[in-house]
């Protein structure tokens, strides 16, 4: 019938591959498709071009892991071979040393009262032409840059009056003590001398001794013996029990404590008392907003820990009117009132917070020293 309504079938919008219906022949190459409508008159503009394939999404997946696979083989690359770092510096430590303090120069760095007191040293040499340029004629002849270089630095004593500094980091091996030598001759330092292969500060008699360990580690001691000492590598560390992590981490071998025990005999004859029960010891600072400070006592052969942990908290109690009548170190005497002892299996465990203010008022003054220390000897122009 005329008015009879005819609903032809809802056709696709997107024709991806449609399949030819079996038994009809496929269209010629150019001719329309059997069904197409003829243009409306006047619209004679080609046809589109036909759509592109979309790529299989097992193709994406792939090319998505090989790119993760590029960026963490680049991230694993610039780890290994520019920021890793396996530490050397404790290795070099001297086989009859007794303190040994360890520190993280990368932690350290982000501690605000050493980027508040240390950083402003590192900008006003940059600004100071000669000592910026003292610093590129080091770094040429040494090949150290430092302190970008600089991954951990460790200070030993054998007997508390002979000391060594050991820097760890990526240091070119082999240069560091012909490179200053050199310096010194250039710029005309007076003192400077080489004796083998250490250089010598000082005469007649050392302030102070230079020396490069084979893997790189540079030394720097107060007399010759103790730097020779230090450059072979060995695992003393690992005998003293030094604690691996940490921005400032410590151990105290049991001369330390009985030479400790000697030197407050006179004025505080009970913690000598109490020093000389203590075998070794080990602990670590750690910084931030709150610093706080943990140590582990080894009791000596034949001392219980908990006796030791009672008679260690009953020392902490009486200091406090002694340190009433001393004045305050770098914020000790707040760390050592509000210490804990107590033991902990067969160890005894100290713990206590640092006040923040005191380690600023610290690092305040040890910049102030290094400020002075190195304005001489002036710079060559």
């Amino acid at each position: 019938m005329p008015d009879t309504l005819i609903e032809e079938p809802i056709r696709p919008t997107v024709t991806d591959d449609l399949a030819v219906p079996e038994g009809d022949p496929a269209p010629a190459p150019g001719a329309a498709p059997a069904d197409a409508r003829p243009a409306p008159p006047g619209e004679g503009a080609p046809a589109a071009p036909p759509r592109p394939r979309r790529p299989p999404i097992a193709a994406c997946l792939l090319a998505a892991i090989a790119l993760l696979a590029l960026v963490a083989g680049a991230a694993l690359g610039g780890y290994f071979f520019l920021w890793r770092y396996e530490p050397t510096a404790r290795r070099h430590i001297p086989g009859d040393a007794n303190i040994v303090v360890r520190l993280e120069a990368a932690e350290l760095a982000l501690f605000g009262p050493v980027r508040r007191h240390f950083l402003p040293l590192l900008d006003e040499a940059a600004s100071d032409a000669s000592r910026a340029s003292r610093k590129a004629r080091i770094e040429a002849a040494t090949g150290l840059d430092f302190p970008s270089d600089l991954r951990e630095i460790v200070i030993a004593s054998t007997d508390a009056a002979s000391w060594v500094a050991l820097a760890g980091g990526r240091i070119p091996k082999g240069r560091f003590v012909a490179g200053m030598e050199k310096i010194a001759r250039d710029e005309g330092w007076t003192g400077w001398r080489r004796e083998g292969e250490l250089l010598v500060v000082g005469s007649p008699h050392p302030r102070a001794v230079i020396g490069q360990a084979d893997d790189g580690t540079l030394v720097l001691g107060t007399d010759v013996e103790i730097v020779n000492a230090a450059l072979p590598a060995s695992d003393e560390w690992q005998r003293l029990d030094l604690p691996e992590q940490g921005p400032v981490t410590f151990a105290l071998a049991s001369p330390a404590w009985s030479g400790a025990a000697g030197a407050v005999s006179t004025v505080l004859p009970r913690a000598a008392a109490l020093f000389r029960r203590i075998d070794h010891a080990s602990g670590a600072l750690t910084l931030g907003a709150e610093p706080a400070l943990a140590m582990r006592l080894a009791p000596a052969s034949g001392e219980a820990a908990a006796a030791l942990a009672s008679d260690a908290q009953a020392l902490l109690g009486s200091l406090k009117l002694t340190l009433a009548l001393v004045p305050d170190v770098a914020g000790a005497k707040s760390a050592i009132e509000g210490a804990q002892a107590a033991a902990q299996g067969d160890r005894v465990e100290i713990q206590t917070k640092w006040p923040y203010d005191g380690l600023d008022r610290a690092c305040a003054d040890l910049a102030q020293r290094v400020a002075s220390a190195t304005g001489a000897p002036p710079a060559a122009p």
